[in-house]
């Protein structure tokens, strides 16, 4: 299983919404709106990489309101526990 969080910056007035959208994509594990340089941090759970990534691109980065977004993987399975 790998691991990845997503940072996202949001549009005023979206961040809500977008929590709440976000969450019914399959993989998403936790979603939540955040204080600070980013809006909102969404943990993202697939079987590899590949699947990780395509649930980031095809299907959250191209959600309506974000202007920036960086993922980020868990490096370690041993930091996973």
């Amino acid at each position: 299983m790998e691991t990845g969080y997503a940072l996202f910056s949001l549009e005023p007035g979206t961040k809500k919404e977008f929590v709440k959208k976000v969450k019914d994509i399959k993989g998403v594990e936790e979603a939540h709106l955040v204080i600070g340089i980013f809006d909102a941090l969404v943990k993202i759970e697939a079987e590899d990489i590949q699947e990780l990534e395509r649930i980031y691109f095809n299907e959250i980065d191209k959600m309506e309101g974000i202007t920036s977004s960086r993922l980020h993987f868990v490096a370690c399975p041993r930091t996973r526990k």
